[in-house]
């Protein structure tokens, strides 16, 4: 059997942790800028398409984007806020609630907000969560896993926003799902799910706001994405490119996006430029660990070969399943180019 030395798998993993969850973190903070969110909404949603991003951000993006703060499962707790760092919107920090899992660790959603859709010249709240993954083959459907995300954010409005019988006020939820790494086959392409009236009998339809309360878009940046025609779809693959330098970003979302650069945007790019080179993020081999990468990496493409499971591999070169996740991604990339 094939494996890498224990010492070496520990240190790969404790540098991956760490890289990891800063990377995310980092992430995170870029993607729930405004502005960032604005270009997103206006291609996930065709609510927004006649919007410019600058009217949604400032008109339809209500309060401050919770980032790591409300719980997915029922029973488990939300991160209690820190005062200093409140926004003052009682609306908007009004909308956590408890949520829990049993058998795992409390899963928080990546970014959630409350926006106004311009809807039939109402203007309609709706619950918007965004979740950022750094492949798109994760072990499971990533549709399924928005439907049950935009399912929670609706049952968790029980309490808070209707009562009793008070179904009538329930409000919209929309899960957008950014995948970094695809392969080239689903590279640079946007899906939508959602419900739809069908009219089996008879010419009597609802109102498309009582049912239409649930949306999962699904993006998928990948190769072809820095070059993509839609402009979320871009931004988004220019601002976690491996190929594109600091400065290339900054003038990406400065002169080709008209993004202003805060100081804390411009520290989280930097951030991401880091990390991107590290040993987590895409399997890339970084610093002293680059040649134990490259022999962990070779391995795994041979027991796969082999058709050894993703489960057995990680077991047998102590490598962990999501890193696992995103080399062999990253290899069915290149066998499909």
């Amino acid at each position: 059997m094939v494996s890498v030395p224990s010492e070496i798998a520990q240190n790969l993993k404790t540098a991956e942790e760490d890289a990891a969850f800063r990377y995310d973190e980092s992430a995170r903070n870029l993607v729930a800028q405004k502005p960032v969110l604005a270009y997103i909404l206006k291609s996930a949603l065709e609510e927004y398409a006649d919007y410019t991003v600058q009217e949604i951000a400032e008109r339809f993006i209500e309060g401050e984007p919770e980032i790591k703060k409300a719980a997915v499962h029922q029973d488990h707790p939300d991160k209690k806020p820190v005062p200093e760092m409140m926004s003052g919107d009682d609306k908007v920090a009004g909308l956590s609630t408890a949520d829990k899992s049993q058998r795992d660790g409390t899963v928080y959603y990546d970014i959630r907000f409350l926006a106004v859709l311009p809807l039939s010249g109402e203007l309609i709240d709706v619950f918007v969560n965004v979740e950022i993954q750094n492949n798109d083959t994760p072990g499971y459907p990533i549709p399924k896993r928005g439907i049950y995300y935009a399912a929670r954010m609706i049952s968790s409005q029980r309490g808070t926003i209707f009562k009793d019988q008070e179904y009538g006020k329930i409000k919209k939820a929309v899960s957008i799902w950014i995948c970094e790494g695809t392969a080239n086959i689903r590279s640079d392409t946007i899906n939508r799910y959602s419900f739809a009236e069908e009219c089996l009998h008879g010419d009597y339809h609802e109102e498309k706001k009582d049912y239409d309360l649930m949306t999962v878009v699904v993006l998928r940046l990948g190769n072809k994405g820095e070059d993509s025609e839609d402009n979320a779809i871009r931004l988004l693959s220019r601002l976690f490119s491996m190929n594109l330098s600091y400065e290339e970003k900054i003038d990406t979302l400065e002169n080709v996006f008209r993004i202003g650069v805060s100081r804390e945007m411009d520290e989280e790019v930097q951030n991401v430029c880091n990390l991107s080179t590290g040993v987590y993020h895409k399997g890339y081999d970084s610093g002293l660990l680059a040649g134990e990468m490259k022999k962990a990496q070779e391995t795994a493409y041979k027991l796969q070969d082999k058709g050894m499971s993703i489960a057995e591999i990680s077991d047998t070169i102590e490598i962990g399943i999501d890193t696992l996740q995103e080399w062999l991604a990253k290899r069915e990339a290149l066998l499909v180019k």
